[in-house]
């Protein structure tokens, strides 16, 4: 994929919308932004340059499955998985985990925006891995007390992003029966079975075909697999759906 070098200045006076330091006030720059559709990249260009300069892009991934930017043991150990491959966005690092956290768990919406604008480089960089037309785009869904307490999903409204800038078809089509804790603190077993029975379908005959399936952050693969796995299950013909990761960090 070719590589936009752009040298971006924020309108004046608009502070930057993960920092809040005015752009302008900050040393400038030319930047590698690798995003062809217009829209993320109008979005990204409010960010300061030292935000953008921050961003940890995963421009050449080693894990052909996963998309991780180094050598990925749980991809190699898995003998079986429910999606084809997926792609992620950024390493997710100790900047990435703050920024995260502005919009997930302090409620900070304006940051909803850039992280769905990043996410956009993970779907160009699938669709030239993949030559795919998707059918439709659904995401991972959280339990229904996690959903009460912080009003929102933050994976559906990424995906609801998505789907309205490249005119994909976004469609509910998990339910999340109850929450766990943090996948990265389990063993790999652990990830796998506590899993099980974490999701079901809503309805019984999905339809069939090329689903992009959108999460935050991909940890071990185990949550992308057990959707992948369900979805597959109540496709209307399991063996031509084919289910594909869509997420905006790699830890």
């Amino acid at each position: 994929m070719r590589l936009h070098i752009s040298t971006w200045f924020a309108p004046s006076g608009l502070p930057c919308p993960i920092c809040g330091r005015n752009a302008q006030q900050t040393d400038s720059g030319a930047v590698a932004i690798p995003i062809q559709h217009g829209e993320p990249r109008r979005i990204l260009s409010a960010l300061c340059f030292s935000c953008r300069r921050s961003i940890p892009w995963i421009i050449h991934p080693v894990c052909r499955i996963c998309g991780r930017a180094e050598r990925c043991e749980d991809c190699i150990r898995r003998q079986h998985r429910s999606y084809s491959i997926s792609r992620c966005a950024v390493r997710y690092d100790n900047q990435m985990r703050d920024w995260l956290a502005l919009y997930k768990y302090r409620g900070n919406e304006g940051v909803e925006s850039v992280l769905a604008a990043m996410l956009a480089f993970a779907y160009e960089r699938l669709c030239l891995s993949t030559s795919a037309s998707f059918d439709a785009i659904t995401s991972v869904p959280l339990a229904p007390e996690r959903l009460l307490d912080r009003g929102y999903n933050q994976a559906e409204r990424l995906a609801q992003r998505l789907a309205e800038w490249y005119g994909l078809n976004y469609h509910p089509m998990l339910l999340r029966l109850r929450h766990t804790e943090k996948q990265s603190l389990k063993t790999r077993r652990s990830r796998v079975t506590d899993m099980r029975g974490n999701f079901a379908a809503v309805s019984s005959d999905l339809f069939s075909g090329k689903i992009l399936l959108v999460d935050d952050v991909y940890t071990t693969g185990s949550t992308l697999d057990e959707c992948a796995r369900i979805l597959k299950k109540a496709s209307q013909t399991n063996d031509s759906t084919e289910i594909y990761g869509l997420l905006w960090a790699r830890s």
